[in-house]
């Protein structure tokens, strides 16, 4: 799990050739307009979620390696490792976080207060050899 200002994804551009692709579309602002749904911008899928977050959150696994940005509220992310949590992040608008494939994450978690988020998920595809 990589968690960094939404600021700095271009430092991360070296890692995976459709990253470039990413900050493109998140420098046009698309997924901000975007109702709830999955799209695919220029070869890159991702996925709009809208929810209300829980206390117990929802526990997850990454398919395939995944970017996840909040475009609006805030959540816990936690990193899981079997019953034990390895890492845990406060999520706002203005941070990323990269998952990689199988990583299992618990997200939609809110620490006090319920809050509506809206977050875009990009899938990364397998790199071409």
């Amino acid at each position: 799990m990589l968690v960094d200002l939404l600021d700095n994804l271009e430092w991360y551009r070296t890692l995976h050739p459709a990253m470039q692709g990413i900050i493109t579309i998140m420098d046009r602002s698309i997924p901000y307009n975007d109702e709830p749904g999955t799209y695919t911008v220029d070869g890159i899928s991702y996925q709009v979620m809208e929810y209300e977050s829980v206390p117990s959150g929802v526990l997850d696994q990454a398919e395939g390696n995944q970017i996840h940005i909040l475009l609006e509220g805030e959540e816990l992310l936690s990193l899981q490792r079997g019953a034990s949590v390895e890492v845990v992040t406060q999520c706002t608008t203005g941070l990323f976080v990269m998952l990689r494939n199988g990583e299992s994450f618990r997200h939609k978690q809110h620490r006090i207060t319920q809050t509506k988020v809206k977050k875009v998920v990009f899938t990364l595809p397998d790199p071409v050899s």
